[in-house]
């Protein structure tokens, strides 16, 4: 057990304004966090970069989670694709000036589903945008299940403990082009990237599932959050 004094914040990005969000599905990453040890600090999304440094300063670590929106085709370059869903401008924004202070602290990054691709298009990678319509006999990744293969040596790989594993997948979008210093560490069947790792050994990890659900019975979920959080808290202590 840890001292109150001695947990690390977990700076999370939310939609505060949608009710559906905060009590259902947000819940499952404040849950997971709280779990390993962690605080969750919400961070409203808005385009409002002096609002979020506001809540930076208390921050220890960065967890990017999931969006039922997709990223701004704009942001890397690319034409919109007819099967973009639906665009969030604030929560781009807000996940990038998270990104920018995170970058400057040193501080761990953990991407999330949708939260991976923000990483990635922050770090100027690219994005499939619609997999079913890019993908050549693509695996169904919305609303399914279905096998990764790790790649390399790496922390995922270590704390994974096996090479091939069965996964959640509720998303459309993937990476396409990994962004600066992220190199791929598994692969769906059909050559989706499904993670990515920093090449410089930081903690930057982002994960195309997603490890909150279920992470009670998982224990490679649990390794994951864990992991993130003890990486915060040393954070915390090398800043002050």
């Amino acid at each position: 057990m840890h001292n109150s004094s001695d947990k690390p914040w977990i700076g999370i990005p939310t939609r505060y304004h949608a009710q559906s969000e905060i009590v259902g599905q947000i819940r499952h990453y404040l849950d997971a966090v709280m779990d390993a040890g962690g605080i969750p600090l919400l961070i409203p999304t808005m385009d409002s970069p002096s609002v979020v440094r506001d809540y930076l300063d208390r921050a220890d670590g960065i967890l990017l989670p999931g969006s039922p929106t997709d990223i701004d085709p704009n942001l890397y370059g690319a034409q919109p694709h007819p099967k973009l869903g639906k665009m969030y401008p604030e929560r781009d924004s807000t996940d990038f000036a998270l990104l920018t202070h995170a970058e400057k602290a040193n501080l761990p990054i953990l991407g999330i589903c949708f939260g991976v691709q923000s990483l990635n298009v922050f770090r100027g990678g690219g994005l499939v945008q619609d997999i079913p319509s890019v993908v050549p006999d693509a695996v169904t990744h919305d609303d399914a299940r279905h096998r990764i293969r790790m790649e390399g040596e790496g922390l995922l790989s270590e704390l994974a403990g096996t090479r091939e594993l069965e996964v959640n997948s509720f998303h459309h979008q993937s990476i396409e082009r990994p962004g600066r210093d992220l190199r791929v560490v598994a692969r769906a069947p059909d050559g989706v990237i499904e993670a990515v790792e920093d090449r410089t050994g930081r903690f930057v990890v982002g994960v195309q599932w997603h490890p909150e659900r279920g992470w009670q019975d998982n224990e490679f979920s649990r390794r994951l959050f864990s992991a993130f959080v003890q990486a915060s808290r040393k954070s915390k202590f090398r800043v002050q």
